[in-house]
């Protein structure tokens, strides 16, 4: 694979089309990954605030509590995604800033498309209730489809 600092620089359209293939492997890595932390916790996810998820994904509590034990499996999710990605794109060849602002990216697609999911799931909650009187929470009724 090529290292990130040259996936950029292609001039024809061959060298194009297979950096876009990187880069759409890459994206699906991180959709495979916030579809899997969804659907391992959707529950906790749909009843915490979604700091929690934030805190989770960089690693960081922002309040003196304990990490709960959906942000542990977010972060048992999340960090192995992020040392794949950086492994595919070869970021050891980059500085120290480099790699960080990669790293942030990632981190914040990877918050983005969870939060998406978490919302999009809570704006379809309504029309599950009239549908399925008893339990809203059904994790048959999740249905993750799409990129977000």
């Amino acid at each position: 694979m090529k290292p990130l600092s040259k996936l950029f620089k292609s001039r024809n359209t061959e060298d194009t089309t297979h950096d876009m293939r990187i880069i759409n492997g890459l994206i699906k890595q991180v959709d495979e990954a916030a579809k899997k932390v969804f659907t391992s916790n959707a529950i906790e996810l749909l009843n915490e605030p979604i700091a929690n998820v934030i805190e989770a994904v960089w690693g960081v509590q922002t309040d003196k509590s304990q990490t709960t034990s959906a942000q542990r499996r977010i972060d048992s999710i999340i960090r192995p995604m992020i040392g794949k990605i950086n492994d595919d794109i070869e970021t050891e060849n980059l500085t120290g800033a480099k790699n960080c602002i990669i790293d942030a990216l990632i981190k914040r697609l990877a918050i983005w498309e969870i939060l998406f999911t978490i919302q999009s799931y809570k704006l379809d909650l309504p029309d599950l209730e009239q549908s399925k009187s008893t339990d809203i929470y059904n994790l048959v009724d999740i249905k993750v489809a799409g990129n977000a």
